[in-house]
């Protein structure tokens, strides 16, 4: 995408609802920040290496 592409995006989101531009808030974190679909959370994965030491 080039500067003037992006710039251009820039202004259009100012034409969407709240709404949306919670939804695409969300989107680009989803994208940004690492998987966290983990099913323990740090403390549980410490107790348990702490059981295996």
């Amino acid at each position: 995408m080039t500067h003037q592409q992006f710039e251009r995006l820039k202004e259009q989101l100012k034409l969407l609802s709240p709404q949306q531009l919670k939804s695409l808030k969300s989107e680009i974190s989803s994208q940004l920040e690492p998987s966290t679909n983990s099913l323990l959370n740090e403390d549980e994965m410490n107790a348990l290496a702490q059981l295996f030491r």
